[in-house]
């Protein structure tokens, strides 16, 4: 890439190009606004949202909804996952114990046991919750075991040497070289999570974004669709960003 022509710029020249194409495509009439709303459209439809908000709730109330069971599903998920990760790998009897589970549950999909959940929890909160919790723990262990698995054999025989325990050299040597695969575990999972909590809300769900947009989409509204779809890709790139800010505040020392 030449030096004139910087990264930033790029990226905003491709989003560009896209809305000319969407323009181009939806104000000479090339597509029908039931299949693909302009740009006017879904400025109405986002003022209506936040006005008169969908079924008898607020817009803002849709995505607290939403945003709630990700960080309660993928925090407790994300948090047991790796303390259950970081044992599995520094410990071979847990790792023996823990790994038929994790491996069991971590290609399963999601979906498969969401129906049980229903069936054991009912359809409030808690099934979803528990679901998105299943969706975060194993990837977030699995990033913690392996990340132990990883650090560098000379960095703790340099730690031994110098007279630390087995703690200390947890502590101080095995957990921070762990964390930079621990925040690529979390940043997958927190993918996972958002991904299956739309499913979650569709199938079992009466509130949350990914329930306004199917059924919006029973109505023909594709105007609320597109609104929908947009603020679960501002949400998820959100959240994503918020961990890489986190990763490089905790893990400043990666690469270097």
């Amino acid at each position: 890439m030449s030096r004139a022509l910087k990264p930033w710029m790029v990226t905003v020249a491709s989003v560009l190009a896209i809305l000319a194409v969407w323009l181009g495509l939806t104000q000479t009439g090339a597509v029908n606004d039931l299949f693909m709303p302009g740009p006017a459209e879904l400025w109405a439809a986002l003022t209506d949202l936040l006005r008169d908000g969908y079924k008898s709730r607020t817009l803002l109330e849709h995505i607290s909804d939403s945003m709630m069971r990700v960080l309660f599903g993928f925090g407790l998920g994300a948090l047991v996952g790796t303390l259950l990760g970081l044992a599995m790998g520094y410990v071979p009897v847990i790792d023996a114990v823990s790994a038929p589970f994790i491996e069991f549950l971590r290609p399963l999909p999601q979906l498969a046991y969401l129906v049980l959940l229903i069936i054991w929890l009912g359809i409030g909160e808690a099934s979803k919750i528990t679901l998105l919790f299943l969706t975060a723990l194993p990837v977030s262990a699995v990033a913690a075991r392996d990340g132990v698995r990883n650090v560098s054999a000379t960095r703790i025989q340099a730690a031994q040497s110098l007279g630390a325990s087995p703690w200390q050299i947890f502590r101080h040597v095995v957990f921070p070289s762990a964390l930079a695969e621990i925040f690529t575990g979390a940043r997958l999972a927190i993918g996972f999570v958002y991904g299956t909590l739309i499913a979650a809300e569709i199938i079992a769900g009466s509130s949350g974004i990914g329930w306004m947009i199917v059924d919006a989409g029973r109505f023909l509204r594709s105007d609320y669709v597109f609104v929908g779809i947009f603020i679960i890709g501002l949400m998820g790139i959100a959240l994503d960003r918020l961990l890489l800010l986190i990763e490089r505040r905790a893990v400043h020392w990666a690469g270097k």
